[in-house]
């Protein structure tokens, strides 16, 4: 099934890639469009063939990205390095205008984390600006505990 997606979000997803690889070194990089891209690695033949919301990525940042657990428990620094994990990155132009109801949407195609059940769904939003200056943010599911300085 080919995607639906509009053509510019297709570019930005295309900008976000490059720079993830080539500025950020991320590693193991899927472009995704279907919900069946994210299901093709769980053991479910029934993946659904519906387009996501919005093209996004599927990668694997050279150091694991902030995680509240992890960080309180390396503040000492005597605990290793965890590997990174992958991340589902989703490109979106700094103009665009995003409502509850199209963050839920997003969420809602993702699966659920499966190394805990308290653990929360949460993307990389990389906003590109008009001159392809591209920022991060992560975005979580909920309500995650604030970080302790």
């Amino acid at each position: 099934m080919a995607p639906d997606h509009e053509p510019h979000l297709l570019n930005l997803r295309s900008v976000v890639r490059s720079n993830l690889q080539y500025q950020h070194y991320w590693t193991d990089l899927t472009l995704l469009d279907t919900l069946a891209d994210i299901h093709s690695n769980d053991d479910g033949d029934n993946a659904q063939l519906e387009n996501l919301p919005w093209p996004m990525i599927y990668g694997r940042p050279p150091d694991q990205l902030y995680d509240p657990e992890h960080a309180a428990s390396n503040a000492s620094g005597t605990n290793p390095k965890p590997t990174p994990e992958l991340e589902y990155v989703l490109p979106v132009h700094l103009d665009e205008k995003f409502t509850l109801r199209k963050w839920a949407a997003v969420f809602d195609a993702l699966p659920k984390p499966c190394e805990d059940a308290d653990s929360k769904k949460r993307i990389v939003v990389a906003v590109v600006s008009g001159d392809s200056t591209v920022v991060y943010y992560i975005m979580h599911d909920g309500i995650v505990k604030p970080r302790q300085n």
